[in-house]
């Protein structure tokens, strides 16, 4: 890396977490010292039976640049969501030629593996267009994306042309999920994740679960709860209390009620055990959204954040990752306090915690942003 490349990069990174971390008006300075604005397109995708629409986000008039293709999470906003747009626009102006899809299954509020098939796709048609260098390219993936992304970076047929993954606030096993949506607390070496988690994830959660419960009757009554959360989100509701609506035993078949007493315990410890008395289909698609199996065919480098206060998915599951991936050396983890979920936040409340909580994770989190923009450049 030349020495004017390196004062690029860094200068680039810190004006990205300036623009991360500040508010409307440091934003729309920044972008006023911007001198070159990305153009936009919107760009078809078919490969084989698979059809996308997909924005394209590059400066013009420049010489061939590194792509990142960033994978949106469970929206029904999907690739138009602002702050999506506004961070593949900060991106671009950084140098890569930003490629975000279309997913619909994420964009219906779907948790389902198969997106790596589109991610996958999505890769192959930005490498071959000629805004990009396919030698300096990789994948960021977002919330639950992230997974998919990652299986898609560990498919033979590209895994050997993804320079480097980015996974923000993802995840690594759906056991950890389901323990943390379910009672609040996750652990993992010494590092503990308690919060209130949202009713959206678990209302996320539920809905597909019921998917693969077999009897309908079953299915309608469990319902229920999707209806109870429902309401509560729309009395202004955010966070989960830990309570549930009580069912009747012999309302539910016995598979039935394997899956009620999952949603509904509150003991970290059962919840191992409650997974494996569902029945087969809730088992066989649980066990196909987790990344055991995925992660250690990962070759890429791989890059972490997660917010250390993530009311959706708990940090600690990117340290398991972290843990997971077959060289540390090509790793990079940072658990950020001055991120929730996917929203930067700069909220200072005295000089102690700055000094001893803020600027540390302000500082890990510019190490993030330079290790991501570094990708960029020949190594």
């Amino acid at each position: 890396m030349s020495i004017l490349s390196h004062v690029r990069i860094t200068l680039l990174s810190f004006a990205l977490l300036l623009h991360l971390l500040g508010g409307e008006g440091l934003r729309k300075l920044l972008r006023g010292w911007r001198r070159r604005k990305p153009v936009v397109r919107t760009l078809a995708i078919a490969d084989g039976e698979r059809h996308m629409v997909a924005d394209l986000y590059a400066v013009q008039h420049v010489q061939p640049r590194a792509g990142l293709l960033v994978t949106h999470g469970v929206l029904d906003t999907g690739k138009d969501d602002p702050r999506l747009v506004a961070l593949a626009n900060e991106l671009a102006s950084c140098g890569f030629a930003v490629l975000v899809p279309e997913l619909e299954g994420l964009k219906s509020l779907r948790l389902e593996m198969a997106e790596s098939e589109d991610i996958t796709a999505a890769f192959r048609f930005m490498l071959s267009r000629e805004e990009v260098d396919e030698t300096r390219s990789g994948l960021l993936g977002i919330s639950f994306a992230a997974g998919p992304t990652l299986k898609a970076a560990a498919d033979p047929s590209i895994r050997d042309r993804v320079k480097f993954v980015v996974s923000f606030g993802g995840y690594y096993d759906t056991v950890n999920i389901i323990r943390y949506l379910t009672t609040g607390r996750d652990e993992y070496r010494g590092h503990r994740h308690v919060e209130p988690p949202e009713i959206y994830a678990r209302y996320v959660f539920v809905k597909n679960l019921l998917v693969h419960v077999t009897v309908e009757e079953d299915r309608r009554v469990l319902s229920g709860l999707l209806d109870d959360m429902q309401r509560e989100a729309n009395a202004g509701v955010t966070r989960w209390d830990g309570e549930a609506p009580v069912i009747p035993p012999e309302r539910l078949t016995e598979d039935g009620r394997a899956v009620y007493d999952l949603i509904r315990n509150q003991d970290p410890a059962r919840v191992q055990g409650l997974v494996e008395a569902t029945e087969p289909g809730v088992r066989h698609y649980l066990e196909g959204l987790s990344l055991p199996p995925v992660v250690p065919q990962v070759t890429a480098r791989v890059l972490i954040g997660h917010g250390d206060t993530d009311p959706l998915i708990p940090s600690t599951e990117s340290l398991r990752l972290a843990d997971a991936l077959p060289d540390p050396s090509r790793v990079y983890v940072a658990v950020l306090k001055v991120v929730s979920h996917v929203d930067a936040r700069l909220s200072v409340q005295s000089i102690r915690e700055f000094l001893t909580a803020t600027l540390p994770s302000c500082c890990r989190f510019y190490g993030l942003i330079f290790r991501i923009l570094k990708q960029q450049l020949d190594l």
